[in-house]
């Protein structure tokens, strides 16, 4: 329990303080321990400077399949960065939580095509489990 403590605080000092590509490997390595002590910090991380973060971050925050994550991850959907949208949209399909049905309605129309895709894919995951 200890070694996973300190395994954990490793990752979210990497997710905050590490270069870009070692704040993308920690939100990945944070969603394989898949730890609820992450999230906190993987929602913070949702506003890092660096696209590739954003990315990897928002699909981290989907395999936790957490509520909490709802509100950050709608904003994703305006980010400036596709791929961001994206992940965005993907994770909140995997988390399911209604209250994004409206922005994901909107992101339907998103300029990219492979955003469109995956937002009227959530809004199906979404409201197969209503």
């Amino acid at each position: 329990m200890a070694e996973e403590m300190k395994r954990i605080d490793f990752l979210v000092k990497e997710l905050e303080n590490g270069e870009w590509n070692d704040r993308e490997d920690a939100a990945e390595l944070l969603a394989e321990v898949g730890d609820p002590r992450a999230i906190d910090p993987l929602i913070k991380a949702l506003n890092d400077e660096d696209y590739h973060v954003r990315e990897a971050v928002a699909l981290a925050l989907g395999t936790f399949d957490d509520s909490k994550a709802t509100g950050p991850l709608i904003k994703l959907l305006e980010d400036e960065n596709p791929g961001v949208r994206y992940a965005g949209a993907l994770s909140l399909s995997i988390i399911g939580d209604e209250t994004a049905l409206n922005a994901l309605e909107k992101a339907q129309n998103d300029e990219s095509e492979v955003v469109q895709k995956v937002a009227i894919l959530a809004i199906s995951e979404i409201k197969k489990r209503s």
